[in-house]
Order: C-alpha cells, then sequence, then structure tokens
C-alpha cells in the first residue's frame, strides 16, 4: 500500500504514533471519522488530510471521549442486567488510554466467553436494535463537516451503503459542503457504487474507497480509491484552510 489513512471514530489519539512508525512509508495521512446523526439514523462522516491540533476539533474530541464514557458504562449495566456478566474495569483495561467505544466492551465479552467473535457481540448484543443497545447524543454530519474543514480537512460520506437513503443525504450535506463520497466499500454494492459515482459526478464530490478496517479479519488494502483521489482530497483540504 503506497497510503494509509487513520480515521479512528472520533478520536485522533492513534495518528502520532503511526505517524512515526510509517516513517513516510506508506504515506500516513491524519483523519477521523465523526459519528454523526441524521433523522434518528447513524452518519459517519470521514475527515482526511485533518489537523489533528486543531482547538475548535479538540474540544469537540473531549465531548465526543466523556459522551461515549458515559454510553459505554451504561452498556455494561444492561449487559450485567441481562445476566451477560462483563467488569467495568475489565472494559477500561482494554481500552487503554484509547476512548472507550462498543469494540472494547465486544472484545470483553469474548474474553468471557459470551460470544464467538467480535462481530457476533454487535451481531447479538451491541448493535443498534440490540438488547444492550445505547443510543448516544451524536451531531448533525453539517456539524461535523463544519469541524472537520475548521481542522483543514476534507469531509467524506461515509459507507453510503449502510444508509436508508443515501441520494438524498449527499444532496442535503452538497450545500454544507461535502467533499466527497466512499464510493469503494464492502458494503456498497455494484448498484450502489454505480449510483454513487453517477452523484459524485453530478456535484463534483471526490471519488474514494478503504476497507473500513475495524477487525483482523477485514481485508485491509482491498478496496483501494481511484489514483487521482489522494490528490483531490489535498486539493478540497487546502481549499479550506486557505478559506
Amino acid at each position: 500500500m503506497n497510503a494509509i489513512a487513520i480515521t479512528d471514530h472520533d478520536t485522533v489519539s492513534g495518528i502520532a504514533e503511526a505517524q512515526q512508525a510509517a516513517l513516510g512509508s506508506p504515506v500516513l495521512i491524519p483523519g477521523i471519522e465523526i459519528s454523526a446523526e441524521a433523522d434518528g439514523e447513524s452518519v459517519d462522516i470521514l475527515g482526511y488530510y485533518i489537523q489533528p491540533e486543531n482547538p475548535a476539533l479538540q474540544t469537540a474530541i473531549v465531548r465526543f471521549g466523556s459522551d461515549r464514557l458515559s454510553r459505554a458504562q451504561q452498556i455494561v449495566e444492561r449487559l450485567n442486567q441481562l445476566g451477560i456478566s462483563i467488569a467495568w474495569e475489565r472494559v477500561l483495561a482494554i481500552a487503554g488510554e484509547g476512548v472507550v467505544g462498543r469494540v472494547h466492551i465486544a472484545h470483553a465479552l469474548l474474553e468471557a466467553g459470551h460470544v464467538e467473535d467480535v462481530r457476533s457481540a454487535f451481531d447479538r448484543y451491541l448493535g443498534e436494535g440490540c438488547p444492550a443497545y445505547v443510543l448516544r447524543e451524536r451531531p448533525s454530519p453539517e456539524t461535523a463537516i463544519a469541524l472537520i474543514h475548521g481542522a483543514g480537512g476534507a469531509a467524506v460520506l461515509a459507507h453510503p451503503g449502510l444508509l436508508r437513503n443515501y441520494r438524498t443525504l449527499v444532496e442535503r450535506l452538497v450545500p454544507a459542503g461535502l467533499d466527497g463520497v466512499e464510493v469503494l466499500h464492502p458494503a456498497n454494492g455494484q448498484t450502489v457504487r454505480a449510483n454513487l459515482r453517477g452523484l459524485a459526478r453530478a456535484h463534483h464530490l471526490v471519488i474514494t474507497g478503504g476497507s473500513d478496517f475495524h477487525y483482523r479479519t477485514d481485508a485491509l488494502g482491498a478496496y483501494s480509491p481511484p489514483p487521482e483521489c489522494l490528490r483531490d482530497l489535498r486539493g478540497r483540504a487546502s481549499h479550506w484552510r486557505m478559506t
């Protein structure tokens, strides 16, 4: 791989370490994935080529972390009420110095023998509509885009194929300055990709892609974006840094 983007959910804490490990090869793109919400649906907005130290972004990240911590505690309480016993202290230990999220609870469930793998934890207990799911207050996608632009980055709609109506949402977010759409993604079928390419051309959006790597079983590097993607994202990011 020639380039890797670090786009962790609601945190930039891994970027500096990754940049030191990469030493310029592959290119390490600083990023973030902001968890937003539109009309009761989860909407993720990716930020590429951000300036991680941006004060407004850092303030928002602290708030996101506090909200995630409170939510994680509620999820663990629900699991214990359901008779699925895991220790809050163990979840904190698994998270280490990072932002506590559902994935750390999933690993605690796996470690305790309650599930066969991390995916099963989400499918059975932690995903939307599941018994231990807890809704978290999240910003609008427009707010997420503004945060990314304020940090000098380009804003991209993540995995549109997972959304109920990606076309309407893309058209809603274009006036807010949406820079791109994630066309190449494991959740996007061929028809979805064709539709997204049409939307991208119609609204002059950057076509991006990625494996959305979360688990060891995910195909890291298997969903590469078009060659011009990085150039176009850098151009968009440069535009927002000058405005």
